[in-house]
């Protein structure tokens, strides 16, 4: 039976590691890590939001179809009778567990995400928190529960880990920049919701420019390469590596002013859904794949290479096909806003439709889409220009999730 391990970076943009263009190296370690297994350069989350694209990786399910559409506490009732249903029919650490695995969950998220973990926690037992004032706990000592775990592990074990790091403020990262003018960076914001948003965010947190939080932003990314990079030389010195599957991904991207969204990720723009991905399956060689994959795609990929049939229909697909021959094996994808009331996507290669049926953004209070919006992603790859005139191609599409 081989080990499989989840990385789930938060809010997570694939333009600021260097394998993608970035002129900084934030990704030293994870660049050596791309090039020696698979890389995914269009990788794309079903949500802007971290617990439907969560539930969709566990489940395989969009989240029409999971249940939970909306992060928490922007949830309707609904919502959580629908989840329940669908994990009960199919939770990827459950039936791991059920199959002899020992399911370790390293998170502060709880709830029913903990679910089929024999183990859920986010410190060392007996530890307290080393910053007691950030709302999550840092990627070093997150990695150092995740080997603790591991070491004392005897069987075959599935590891999720979901890193914060990356997470706006970015509590734990050390760094200090020289200007302390932050209104002129608030002056800066047109648009006064989102100006006031940032007021409430940046209060008291040492960020004052949008440079300082591009470069704090970076040091996170730093931080998290860094401890990837000891978390794998324990699995290589322990001889678990090379029988482990080993998935890096984020959970969902983020804006750092695109659209006038700054430093969240509001919306659903590619800016916010499109992630790095980086995959490890024993046996398969390095590959750099340009295909379009998404979340749903995940959970039937690694059950395909444990060998494991459930029986069950999911809205993704196995990627051995496209690691085989090249084929692709998605030619649309369906996007969830999960931070404002009622928007919804669909998207090709070129082209990308999105409904407003309410976009009230339960973050900034404001709005960041028109009723309806469709982009020519092949002119317009930015997503700068509506071009909807009454009717759109992807409508048939969109129907299927309305």
């Amino acid at each position: 039976m081989k080990n499989v391990i989840v990385i789930l970076v938060d809010a997570f943009r694939p333009d600021h590691l260097s394998m993608f263009g970035y002129q900084k190296e934030t990704d030293k370690h994870l660049k050596v890590l791309a090039k020696d297994n698979i890389l995914f350069r269009n990788h794309f989350s079903t949500s802007n939001a971290t617990a439907p694209s969560l539930a969709s990786l566990f489940t395989g399910k969009y989240p029409n179809h999971h249940g939970v559409l909306h992060q928490l506490p922007y949830n309707q009732d609904e919502e959580f009778t629908n989840f329940e249903k669908a994990q009960a029919e199919f939770w990827l650490p459950s039936f791991l567990r059920d199959k002899g695995y020992e399911t370790i969950g390293v998170d502060w998220l709880g709830m029913w995400f903990q679910k089929g973990f024999t183990h859920y926690d986010e410190i060392m037992p007996g530890e307290t928190p080393k910053n007691p004032n950030a709302p999550f706990t840092s990627t070093k000592e997150m990695t150092d529960l995740a080997i603790h775990r591991i070491k004392n592990s005897t069987k075959p074990f599935f590891l999720f880990m979901h890193l914060w790091d990356t997470h706006f403020p970015y509590p734990h990262i050390e760094y200090t920049g020289e200007s302390k003018d932050v209104q002129a960076t608030l002056d800066s914001i047109k648009d006064e919701k989102q100006r006031e948003y940032m007021r409430r965010r940046i209060e008291n947190k040492g960020l004052y420019t949008f440079s300082q939080m591009i470069e704090k932003y970076d040091l996170a990314i730093e931080t998290v390469n860094n401890h990837i990079k000891r978390l794998q030389e324990f699995l290589m010195e322990s001889g678990k590596w090379d029988d482990t599957i080993f998935l890096f991904l984020g959970d969902h991207a983020t804006s750092i002013g695109e659209h006038g969204i700054y430093f969240s990720h509001s919306g659903l723009f590619d800016i916010s859904l499109r992630v790095p991905f980086i995959m490890k399956i024993p046996g398969i060689n390095s590959k750099d794949i340009s295909q379009y994959t998404q979340h749903t795609d995940i959970l039937p990929t690694i059950l395909d290479y444990l060998g494991l049939d459930t029986g069950l229909k999911f809205d993704g697909k196995s990627m051995r096909p496209l690691f085989e021959n090249g084929t692709p094996i998605r030619e649309e994808m369906f996007f969830f806003d999960g931070l404002c009331k009622d928007i919804r996507a669909v998207r090709t290669k070129n082209k990308k439709l999105i409904f407003a049926n309410d976009n009230f953004c339960h973050l900034c209070k404001g709005g960041h889409h028109a009723q309806i919006e469709e982009y020519d992603l092949e002119k317009d790859p930015d997503e700068t220009t509506n071009v909807y005139q009454g009717e759109s191609e992807l409508q048939p599409l969109m129907d299927t999730i309305k």
